[in-house]
């Protein structure tokens, strides 16, 4: 692991946490206190936007049985993306690696947000993964530094809203959900009363979509959402595959419990989906991802009875 930046996560790290113990036969693998296992990666940055790491699998077999995180580095980063190898453990698995024996991963970040893209499976949002809170809490044996509340369909809808309007983003809702959202988390003049302009046939499945981000200065569609709280995930993929055949979106989004998160990856990879190429740009995201990543943006925790939201300025 001769890159600088690794070298200066690993010497950050051991400065809170005491001395990592590097496990044998590998120069990318970290033991911390017998508790907590890192693989550390670096990748260069290209084209400003994505970054490419190899993962082997003889790596990761290191991590299992073990709370374990992929520490994913590049240059200019404000925080480390962590994310929890258990997480991914099942995605891994289920597809083969390359001839090289190595998992091919992509990250692209940009200001709809950071997603990884796993070679022959799919994307998956990750903007609640930056920082080292939970290597952190796990090590020191603290509870967990984010605490995510049970979450309906209407307040998962109100923080995407939210993290769409503080990214910079006019967001869009339909009009029968509107009075269920929670206003006071995001900025009111941000909810935009038409879409850009369509086809009527792309327009009229559009405004059945939970949520979409618009880019403010262009007028065109930033990212399309899907809240599947109780309704088949195969549902919310063929919304989003209606629009994604006469218009490529340049990001769609699957919003569900964790435990759907296999669901989504059988279903994303049919074979209409891949021939329509809505499998190449749509992400998972589960709802503690929606959460960590609104309580990193506004450093609040809406829905927990102890704390309070403040309203964002209109």
């Amino acid at each position: 692991m001769p890159s600088q930046p690794a070298g200066q996560f690993v010497a950050g790290l051991e400065a809170r946490l005491g001395r990592l113990n590097r496990l044998p036969k590998s120069q990318s693998l970290f033991d911390i206190a017998g508790r907590v296992r890192i693989y550390v990666r670096y990748s260069r940055t290209h084209n400003g936007c994505s970054t490419f790491y190899g993962l082997r699998r003889i790596d990761l077999m290191q991590l299992e049985g073990f709370p374990s995180f992929i520490c994913f580095l590049w240059d200019g980063q404000i925080a480390p993306l962590v994310v929890p190898y258990e997480d991914f453990r099942e995605i891994f698995a289920s597809v083969e690696p390359a001839a090289d024996g190595q998992y091919k991963v992509q990250i692209e970040f940009g200001p709809e947000g950071t997603d990884m893209r796993l070679a022959r499976v799919g994307r998956f949002g990750v903007d609640s993964y930056f920082g080292i809170d939970r290597i952190v809490d796990l090590v020191q044996q603290q509870p967990p530094s984010v605490r995510v509340p049970g979450l309906s369909h209407s307040q998962v809808q109100s923080l995407i809203a939210a993290i769409g309007s503080r990214t910079g983003h006019c967001i869009w809702a339909p009009m029968h959900d509107r009075s269920g959202m929670d206003a006071s988390l995001f900025c009111i003049s941000d909810m935009v009363e038409r879409l850009p302009e369509f086809t009527a046939n792309v327009l009229r499945v559009l405004q059945q979509v939970d949520l979409i981000w618009i880019d403010r200065r262009r007028n065109v569609i930033a990212g399309a959402f899907e809240v599947e709280h109780s309704t088949p995930i195969y549902s919310g993929l063929l919304r989003l595959n209606d629009v994604h055949i006469d218009f490529k979106l340049p990001r769609a989004a699957v919003v569900a419990q964790e435990e759907r998160r296999s669901v989504f990856f059988n279903q994303v990879n049919r074979r209409t989906f891949q021939a329509s190429g809505l499998s190449e740009v749509c992400v998972f995201y589960e709802y503690t991802d929606i959460y960590e990543w609104f309580v990193r943006l506004f450093g609040t925790h809406p829905y927990l009875p102890e704390s309070t939201t403040s309203s964002p300025q209109a």
